[in-house]
This record gives structure tokens, sequence and C-alpha cells, in this order.
């Protein structure tokens, strides 16, 4: 596998959007990433190891939160969507895995990986993998149960060598995987052979201590043990062949299901665009109805100009009657107040008297206001009869529907266009599945599916009945070490055959980890030369 490019969105220290270009020269790339610590280094292997696997790792290969992996800076700013894309190649194939979380809708601050929605999307060559497909696609490059491997910490050196030595299930299948590697069969078969030594010589060494007198319970129980070991081998031996038929089941189900990926495709686009074809003329068969009724009120629009008109103008006799109203009461106002400056002999103004010239004044101003008053004649029942017209005017000229019956035409014309494009696409579609049975796709994968959870339920059974026996082996271990207190237990043939059997096994053991080591270290020192170089 060869990566290309990473690139992340608010990913950890990195806000906002950040690409990262791998070399890919054949002879030039190696890459180094340089900076202080908590500057982002293990943040770039973070960002690999979420896009493959959905996990982030701190210190002591403690998982991070979901929540605790967007960008504090962008969290702040209300920005809390996150995306890791990684770009590689392998077997001669470009892949795009991309993973990507979202807040849900209904939280307003994530505080739990829970209030997040997580979606991820591999490209194979430009197309598309399904879901369910991604994990097997993954797993033939980079297995996560390997991945500690390749995405290699050396702030966590201390983690590689625990691997060897904790007794893990994983330690344990790591020290497998080496032995096979480095090969190392004949002792791999030297110990299976000790192995069967000390099963016959504890099935002997029970029938012997039967024969002694107060043994008879510790016989039993050896007896009960190895009967139940032999039941678990038979059990894990039958679970095993039973996993190996169901992954060669899978991995042919698997063949023929890439083998037909472009019908099922084309089976899932045809029922997606039969779909669309649905929704596009249920749309088209509203959009009539609705214009339908839209028809019934486009008189008004045709009418609109002279209606227009028409109002405008019964608006304008309407406000010069209103302004000669006004006027008239402003100068019968004035007229008052003379008249009563006229009798008082006070200014209604001021308050001050007035003289002779001044009341004089007052009358002849009076005379005129009067004559003026005269030729400001208001018809109330001319006002209120415009006012009536009007109202009638604007009732006509409420909104139309000739912009709406328009925009139902544009749309009308959309669809139809779209619908010609669905009706060709569904052509072409029929055609490319026409005589495939895409039923039979369609059970194959759910067999496959079906297989796959097979596959997990027999590695945990597997799991449980290996703990089993090895429970139960090292319980009748105890046992025969605990008959050594009896002399006539002791000196029986089969004991010693059993003695020496135990031997057998742990010096097998202890060989095959020497060798491991000594091999390792070989490896080790070709690796640094090689880097070196």
């Amino acid at each position: 596998m060869k990566l290309i490019e990473l690139s992340t969105v608010n990913f950890m220290p990195y806000a906002g959007k950040m690409t990262l270009s791998f070399p890919t020269d054949s002879e030039r790339n190696v890459m180094f990433v340089f900076a202080d610590n908590m500057r982002g280094k293990t943040s770039l292997l973070n960002a690999l190891r979420w896009a493959f696997y959905g996990r982030a790792l701190g210190r002591h290969s403690r998982e991070i939160l979901l929540n605790d992996l967007v960008n504090k800076e962008a969290a702040m700013a209300g920005d809390w969507t996150m995306e890791a894309c990684v770009t590689f190649e392998a077997d001669g194939h470009r892949y795009e895995l991309r993973r990507r979380a979202t807040k849900r809708s209904l939280v307003s601050r994530p505080t739990r990986p829970e209030d997040f929605e997580v979606s991820r999307a591999l490209q194979k060559d430009g197309s598309v993998i399904g879901d369910h497909l991604i994990d097997a696609e993954i797993n033939r490059f980079v297995p996560e149960q390997t991945s500690r491997f390749f995405l290699f910490d050396g702030e966590l050196l201390q983690e590689y060598e625990s691997l060897l030595i904790d007794g893990s299930e994983q330690g344990a299948q790591i020290k497998v995987a080496i032995e096979q590697a480095l090969g190392v069969p004949t002792l791999i078969r030297g110990r299976e052979d000790a192995q069967t030594l000390l099963k016959s010589a504890q099935r002997q060494q029970s029938k012997d201590i039967e024969k002694v007198a107060g043994l008879e319970k510790q016989a039993e129980r050896q007896r009960s043990l190895q009967t139940q070991i032999d039941s678990l081998e038979r059990d894990i031996e039958d679970l095993n062949l039973r996993l190996k038929s169901t992954k060669v089941d899978r991995a042919d189900l698997d063949d023929f299901i890439e083998r037909t990926e472009t019908i099922y495709k084309a089976k899932e686009a045809l029922v997606a665009k039969k779909d669309a074809q649905r929704r596009n003329t249920e749309r088209q068969d509203e959009l009539t109805a609705n214009r339908l009724g839209l028809v019934r009120d486009a008189w008004r629009d045709i009418l609109r100009q002279k209606l227009t008109f028409r109002r405008d103008r019964l608006q304008e006799d309407s406000g010069r009657l209103a302004d000669a109203a006004i006027e008239r009461g402003r100068i019968a106002g004035k007229i008052e107040q003379l008249k009563q400056s006229i009798v008082t002999e006070v200014c209604s103004a001021c308050g001050q008297p007035l003289h002779q010239g001044q009341r004089e004044k007052a009358v002849s101003e009076v005379a005129t206001l009067e004559d003026k008053i005269a030729g400001l004649a208001v018809d109330e029942t001319q006002r209120q009869s415009l006012a009536v017209d009007i109202r009638d005017l604007n009732r006509l000229l409420r909104p139309g529907s000739i912009s709406e019956i328009e925009a139902a035409d544009r749309e009308l014309a959309r669809l139809s266009v779209e619908l010609t494009q669905i009706d060709n696409e569904i052509e072409k579609l029929d055609d490319q599945v026409k005589g495939q049975d895409t039923a039979e796709i369609t059970g194959k994968r759910t067999r496959r599916d079906s297989l796959f959870r097979e596959e997990v339920r027999l590695e945990q059974d597997i799991k449980s009945s290996k703990m089993n026996r090895d429970k139960a082996q090292k319980d009748l271990e105890m046992l025969s070490i605990a008959l050594e207190r009896f002399p006539a237990a002791r000196s029986a043939r089969s004991s010693q055959l059993v003695r020496v059997a135990s031997a057998l096994d742990r010096i097998f053991t202890r060989s095959i980890d020497q060798l491991r080591d000594d091999l390792k270290s070989r490896v080790e020192l070709l690796a640094s030369s090689a880097f070196k170089s």
C-alpha cells in the first residue's frame, strides 16, 4: 500500500482544512515530519487511524472520545464538523477513504460521542464501495489488528515489547504470526509431538493411580479433566473447520458480488430513477391542478392597468376634497378667533388690548376670510362616494396570479425536460439489467452478510473454547504436580513419563521463543542496515 494524500477538516490541532501530500517517487519516498512536542505529529497518525478505523488513540493507547477530536477553535466558532480523508494505492487500484462527523441537529453543544453522526465513504478507482464492504476492503491491506506496526508511534515503544510478554490474546496471535513468518515449523511440530506424549502419559497416569488406595478421587478428577480437554479440542477443531468453510463460502460470494457489482449498482440506480420518475410525475400533476386554480383569478391582472389608472384619479379627487375641507376648517377657526378679539377688544394671540386701527384691520380680515371660505364648499356626499369607489377598486387590485402561473409554467417545463432524461436513463438501465437475475444478486449479498456474522460468532466460540481448554489444562497440570506428593503415584512409570513430556513441552516452547528472538534481532540488524543505506 502506498499513501498519496491525507486531508483533514477541523481534526484535533488542525483548524479548517489541512492537506498533506506524501512522496510517491519509486526511490525518493521517505518523508520526515519534524516539530516540537505537542505540535501535532501524533495527530497525523491519529488522522490516518480515524479515517481507517474510526478511532484515535492517546497516551497508553487510550481511545480519545469523538467530541474531543474536533478542533477547539472551530468548536468555539460553532463549527462542529470534522473530517479525515486518505488517498492511497494498493494492488494497482486507487482508493479514497473519507470519514466525517457532524453534530446532530437537535444538539446545541456536543459533550459526548453520541452527539455526533458519523458517516464514511470509500471509492475504488472512482467507483463507490458499499458501506457493508468497506471493512472487508480495508482489512485486505491495513487490518486494524496490525495497525500499530504501520501507524508506528516511537513514543510508545514499550507497548510493542508488551505484545510479546503480556499474555494477551492479541499478543498470542502475533506470536503465532511471527513464528509462522520466521519459519520454525520443525520446532513447532516437536512441541506438538511433546504435547501428544504428555496427553498419553496423563491418561496412563490416571489408570495407574486409580489402583492406588486413597487416590480414587484424584484419578476420577484427572479423567474428567482429560475428557473435558478432549471434548473442547474436538469442538475447537470442528469450529475451525466450520470457520474455514464459512470463510471460503464468503470469499466465493465476495467474488460473485464483485463480478456483479455493476449489475447490482445498475439495479439500485434503476430503482432510484423509477422513484424519481414517480415523484416527478406526481409533482407535475400537482402543479397542473394548482395552475387551473390560479387561472380563475388571472382576469385581475388583465384589467390591472385600467383599474389602477381609475383608482389613482379617484384618489387625486379625494385628496383635493380633503385638502379643501382642511383649509375650510383652518379659515373658520381663524374667523372665530378674529371675531372674539373684535368683541372683547383683546388680541386672542397675545392677550394685549386692541387699539382702534387694529380692530378695523381685524374686521376687514374677517370679511376677506368669509369671502374666501364661501368659495371652499365641500360636498361630503361626494367624498363618501369617492371613498367607497376607492375601497372597491383596491379590493379588485389585490395581487393576481399571473406571476404564479408563469412560475408554475417554468417548473412544468423543467420537470418535462427532467422526466425525459429520467425516461432515457431508465431505458438504458433496463437494457443493462435485462436478463440478469438481480434477485439472486440481492439474495447472495444477504447470504454473504449472514456468513460474515457467522464468522464473528464462530471466532467468539473458538476463543471461549480455547479459554476453557487452557483452564482445564492448567488444572490438570496442577493436579499432576499435586500427585507428586504421594510416593506411590510419584514412582509410577506413567508419572515419570508425565514429568519428561512436560519438560519436553517446556523445552520446545522456550526454544521457539529463543529462535524467534534470535531471528528478530537478525531482522533488526538487516532492517537498520537497509534503512541507513
